[in-house]
């Protein structure tokens, strides 16, 4: 099988008409210790970027954005109190012209459609060696946007996928389907989306019947399949 890696699997837009000098200010938001010291001392010790500090949650690390007005904010998606994507829409509400490169290792098509729906600048797998992200660093800081070979055809497969959330359901429907995969009834979902039991059924049995699904299991996996998971929604 050919490793996407032989042939240069990054994909590097240049917008000329932007004028970016160094040292790049720049802030790291991880919520794991071990790796968030590693890649601050990786920034402090590039004279490219200007270190202004890092945070464990996305609460202090959109403080701390508000506080230090980073040219670049490099930021984890898995974290407690604020995820990566509401930290990613809310610092670009604050600050425009942020750039953005998002570490993570979620690929789901969910996440993928977030970040491809909220506008972010670059995107590096954790599993990727420091030296990508290095270079995805130097790229999104300089205004060019920084995205790996599996971003592209996982969102290719979610534009063409027959069964693609995107395609098949609402915003209304999919946090249904989210619902259902965690496990709650129609009466649940119906209590805590304010909407009457039968709506829910009338909401399921019309999915069912577009997805093609025979049984509420098929529902349940495609929802993990998907990554369509009630914490999304909250």
């Amino acid at each position: 099988m050919e490793s996407e890696a032989v042939h240069n699997p990054f994909t590097v837009i240049n917008h000329q008409d932007q004028n970016y000098r160094t040292p790049w200010s720049t802030i790291l938001v991880e919520d794991q210790a071990l790796l968030r010291n590693i890649l601050s001392k990786t920034i402090q010790l590039d004279p490219q970027f200007d270190w202004k500090g890092d945070a464990p949650d996305g609460i202090t690390g959109l403080k701390l954005c508000k506080e230090m007005h980073p040219h670049l904010l490099v930021t984890d998606l898995h974290l407690p109190g604020m995820d990566g994507i509401e930290l990613s829409r809310e610092a670009l509400k604050a600050h425009p012209g942020i750039r953005i490169l998002v570490l993570t290792n979620l690929k789901d098509p969910y996440t993928l459609h977030q970040l491809q729906e909220i506008g972010i600048h670059g995107y590096v797998e954790k599993d990727q060696p420091l030296e990508i992200f290095e270079e995805a660093m130097v790229e999104v800081a300089s205004g060019k946007t920084y995205f790996t070979a599996l971003l592209h055809r996982h969102l290719s497969e979610l534009e063409e996928g027959e069964r693609s959330f995107v395609k098949f359901l609402s915003v209304k429907e999919q946090r249904i389907v989210a619902l259902v995969g965690e496990g709650m009834t129609s009466k649940q979902i119906a209590e805590k989306l304010k909407l009457s039991p039968r709506s829910v059924e009338t909401y399921r049995y019309r999915i069912m019947h577009r997805l093609d699904f025979q049984s509420t299991s098929e529902l349940v996996d495609y929802a993990r399949q998907q990554g369509l998971t009630g914490d999304r929604f909250e």
